[in-house]
């Protein structure tokens, strides 16, 4: 299990718009577990002592978190996270068990982070990843006591101490079975101690230590996306700008594919690409991530400076044009809502909203490949350690090699 909390300082200038921002990736992203009939999964809870529920819109919390934000309450962010095996064990298989699990749980971080019941405020959105499904949960304090703090500070133990209490809670008949069998009295199984399961927890660890580290990398990554990705107006409109050119270029009927286009069209999306990776950081890093996990196999392999090099050509090619394709998607998308006669859906204000359904598909299909390229690498390793000729093991890197992303 993972849990990690933080917060942006709320003494600084772009907190409010970085906050608002946050709760919209965690809420509209790729792959999140949306409401019924609508379009997010945002669920929670801003009236204690009444029942969790589903929000209708997620921009009511938003603009709650923003106002709050404006008025320095701290909006801390954190994430709850099990590996697939484990959740399917603790039958989280779907968004309602997960909601069930987290509203047991709550109270855990209201808690440990010291907020009374009756100030807890909190929301949260469950994300499908394949191999680490998890949970946003943004929370805060709406005490006026606490929206005075100038210089907010969360000592380490408090995340520690959650997941520890929610290790606990989660895992008790576990961790008694655990201690049955280093031999320890029935007796002092009856309160299950820190020491036991930090113990527990090492334990855990070592049998998967691999699988651990990777998932705390997995969180790492889409952390980070949740906690920088943000767009300026200016960006969104020059995006959009771009993205309603190269539509009325395009024909409205028949198949879109890069590989199809003439080469003045190639260039203009390839020019949107361009501008897209030096406008979005988080974009560019994740192309570079995505180039350096497939350069990992070839290294493996090994070769001259100049087959490593047109590799990584090769490499930042398939990057763009994965890019590229979800531009051009978002034309399909367009072209769709015509036919369907709901044009006016993307007129004006709700063109940044599609802006930034594309760029966040993008950087979710990049994060997939990155994290596929870096399992079959895993894969290979083990593989190549094996006692295997070179030819063999010729033969298995072009078959990895050929693996991942179709254009």
């Amino acid at each position: 299990m993972v849990y990690k909390q933080r917060f942006q300082n709320p003494n600084y200038k772009n907190t409010a718009s970085k906050n608002y921002a946050h709760v919209r990736y965690i809420a509209t992203r790729p792959r999140v577990a949306k409401n019924e009939g609508m379009n997010h999964g945002l669920f929670g809870c801003l009236k204690p002592g009444t029942s969790m529920t589903e929000f209708q819109d997620w921009k009511d919390v938003a603009r709650l978190v923003y106002q709050n934000s404006r008025r320095h309450v701290t909006m801390y962010r954190s994430v709850v996270s099990f590996g697939e095996d484990t959740a399917k064990e603790l039958l989280l298989t779907d968004k309602k068990a997960w909601e069930r699990y987290i509203e047991n749980h709550i109270r855990t971080i209201a808690e440990k982070n010291g907020i009374r019941r009756e100030h807890f405020q909190w929301a949260a959105a469950l994300h499908r990843e394949k191999s680490h499904p998890h949970l946003h949960v943004v929370f805060w304090d709406d005490s006026d006591e606490k929206a005075k703090i100038k210089n907010p500070f969360t000592h380490p133990s408090v995340p520690n101490n959650i997941r520890r209490q929610m290790i606990k809670d989660t895992f008790a008949d576990r961790i008694r079975a655990y201690g049955e069998e280093k031999t320890r009295a029935a007796a002092d199984l009856r309160k299950i101690s820190n020491s036991l399961v930090d113990d527990f927890e090492r334990h855990i660890r070592l049998l998967g230590n691999k699988r651990y580290r990777k998932l705390r990398e997995e969180y790492d990554l889409d952390a980070e996306l949740a906690e920088d990705f943000d767009f300026s107006d200016s960006t969104l409109n020059e995006t959009a700008d771009k993205v309603f050119r190269l539509k009325s270029a395009l024909p409205p009927k028949g198949r879109i594919a890069y590989q199809l286009l003439p080469e003045e069209l190639k260039k203009q999306v390839d020019a949107l690409t361009a501008y897209l990776l030096a406008q979005v950081p988080e974009l560019k890093k994740l192309r570079e991530d995505y180039v350096e996990s497939k350069m990992k196999m070839v290294h493996l392999y090994g070769g001259s400076e100049e087959y490593l090099s047109s590799q990584r050509k090769k490499f930042e090619a398939e990057a763009d044009k994965i890019i590229a394709n979800r531009i051009l998607g978002m034309v399909k998308t367009l072209n769709r809502l015509d036919d369907e006669g709901r044009a006016a859906e993307y007129r004006e204000g709700r063109k940044k909203y599609y802006v930034e359904q594309m760029v966040l598909e993008m950087l979710d299909m990049l994060s997939s490949l990155v994290d596929t390229n870096c399992r079959q690498y895993d894969d290979f390793e083990k593989a190549w350690q094996g006692e295997l000729s070179k030819e063999a093991r010729k033969e298995l890197y072009l078959k990895y090699q050929d693996k991942g992303y179709e254009h």
